[in-house]
C-alpha cells in the first residue's frame, strides 16, 4: 500500500508541476488575446471595451500588410528549400557510404546549438561582401541555414522508421534508384516531409532575430515589424498582430499533431 501510495503522490507531484509550467507558458497569450480586442490606445488589461479597432488598423495599414507578404513568401520559399535540401541530405546520411559520415551529420546540424545572433552576425558580414543584405534572397539563405537542421532530423527520423526491404524490393523487380525513391520511399516518409516543412514555414515565419540583421527597409518582415512597433509606437496593434500570429502557431502546429498521429497509425498499423 505504501509503494502506491508513494506512486500516487508522485504522480500528483509531476501532474502539478506541468500544469505549473503549462499556466506559465499559457499565461502571456491569455493576456495578449483580450487586449487585442481592446478600444483603448493604451496596451490595457482586461480592456475597457471591446472593440476591432486594431484589427481594421493592422488590415488597413500597407506597412503591416507589405511585412506580413514578405513574412509569408520567405516562409514559403525556406520551407521549399530547407524541405528539399532536407530529403537530400537525409537519404545521403542514411543511405550513402560517405566518409566522415559523423562529421558531415555534426556539421549540419550544429545551427541548433550555435546562437542565432552569433549566426546573424557572421551572415550579415558575409551577406555585406555578396550585396545581399535587404534582399528577399538573402533573407531566405539566412532562414534556410536555421531550418535546415530541423527538416534533416525529421526527415531522418521517418527513414529510420521505414522498412528497407521495401525499398530493396522496388530494386530487385527492375526500378531504378529514382523511381524507387519516387514511388516507394517518398509517399512512405511523406508525413515526415509534411512536419519537416511545416516547422520550416513556422520557424522562418517567426524568426526575429536574424531577420533584424540581414533585412531593411524594402524587406521587412512580420515579426521585424512588430519589434520596430515595440520599440518606437507601442499600441495595441501589436497585440493584435501577436495574437494573429499565436492563431497561425497554433493551427500549423494542430496540423503537425495530426500528421505525426497519422504516420503513427500508419507504422502501428499490420502490413
Amino acid at each position: 500500500m505504501s509503494t502506491i501510495r508513494q506512486r500516487t503522490s508522485l504522480s500528483i507531484a509531476i501532474g502539478g508541476g506541468v500544469a505549473l509550467i503549462a499556466a506559465f507558458l499559457i499565461a502571456p497569450l491569455l493576456v495578449v488575446l483580450p487586449m487585442s480586442f481592446s478600444d483603448s490606445t493604451l496596451m490595457q488589461f482586461p480592456p475597457s471595451r471591446l472593440s476591432l479597432r486594431w484589427y481594421r488598423a493592422y488590415f488597413g495599414d500597407h506597412a503591416w500588410i507589405d511585412a506580413t507578404w514578405t513574412s509569408l513568401k520567405a516562409g514559403l520559399l525556406v520551407a521549399i528549400a530547407s524541405t528539399c535540401l532536407g530529403i537530400a541530405a537525409a537519404m545521403a546520411l542514411a543511405r550513402g557510404r560517405l566518409a566522415g559520415r559523423a562529421l558531415l551529420r555534426s556539421l549540419l546540424l550544429s545551427p541548433l546549438i550555435v546562437p542565432v545572433i552569433i549566426l546573424a552576425v557572421g551572415l550579415y558580414y558575409v551577406f555585406s561582401f555578396v550585396r545581399l543584405n535587404n534582399t528577399l534572397t538573402g533573407l531566405v539563405l539566412g532562414h534556410v541555414v536555421l531550418t535546415l537542421p530541423y527538416a534533416i532530423v525529421v526527415i531522418s527520423a521517418s527513414l529510420e522508421e521505414l522498412d528497407r526491404t521495401l525499398e530493396q524490393a522496388a530494386l530487385g523487380l527492375g526500378a531504378t534508384p529514382w523511381r524507387a525513391f519516387r514511388r516507394v520511399t517518398l509517399p512512405l516518409i511523406a508525413p515526415g516531409v509534411a512536419v519537416a516543412f511545416l516547422f520550416s514555414f513556422l520557424t522562418s515565419f517567426d524568426e526575429v532575430v536574424l531577420a533584424v540583421f540581414v533585412t531593411g527597409p524594402e524587406t521587412t518582415t512580420l515579426p521585424r515589424k512588430m519589434w520596430e512597433g515595440i520599440r518606437f509606437e507601442l499600441n495595441p496593434t501589436i497585440a493584435a498582430v501577436s495574437t494573429l500570429l499565436i492563431v497561425v502557431s497554433w493551427t500549423v502546429m494542430l496540423v503537425v499533431a495530426g500528421l505525426r498521429y497519422t504516420r503513427g497509425r500508419g507504422a502501428g498499423s499490420p502490413g
